[in-house]
């Protein structure tokens, strides 16, 4: 039934009992097994009206806001600011492969040798999808995780928005 699986891994326990179920439906189903790792780039980007509205409403906790103006900054400090969020990415970058490895050697202890692995950067949601379609994925399977109370409210949960993207079949686990 299914000949390619992909399963959306962020090392949670609800992400550990998925990659367990996708690895049990890929070995009795004889399918091929595609991990993925998806940085967002969308975490926290709420607007600001609704950022403001969340913490009069006590849903999220304020947040600190930059009280200066950048534009006459000195080029050693805009340098080592723009050093700091390309080194920040990598360390999320580098996090993702240390957790891709530890997915697939437990696919791989638990009985599938041929493992396909990929890290991405953008929205969770679709790079997911887009990768299941470059795959030709049959099923995508996914651990159910909320957001934040605000952000959940107001975008839904990313196995959702997966379910409403993608062209095959999905599986939320719990």
């Amino acid at each position: 039934m299914f000949k390619s699986i992909v399963v959306a891994f962020d090392g949670s326990d609800n992400a550990k009992k998925a990659l367990e179920i996708a690895v049990k439906l890929a070995g009795e189903e004889q399918a091929t097994l595609g991990i993925i790792y998806v940085i967002d780039v969308n975490h926290m980007k709420v607007p600001d009206e609704l950022r403001r509205m969340g913490e009069i409403e006590h849903v999220i906790e304020p947040v600190s806001r930059l009280m200066v103006n950048l534009k006459d900054a000195p080029l050693s400090l805009l340098d080592g600011m723009e050093r700091t969020s390309t080194d920040s990415t990598k360390v999320l970058v580098e996090y993702g492969e240390f957790l891709l490895t530890q997915a697939v050697e437990c696919a791989q202890r638990l009985g599938i040798q041929q493992v396909e692995h990929k890290a991405a950067l953008g929205d969770v949601a679709a790079e997911i999808v887009a990768y299941a379609a470059d795959r030709n994925a049959d099923l995508i399977v996914t651990g159910s995780r909320g957001f934040g109370k605000l952000k959940s409210l107001l975008l839904g949960s990313t196995s959702h928005k997966i379910t409403q993207l993608a062209e095959c079949s999905c599986l939320t686990v719990k």
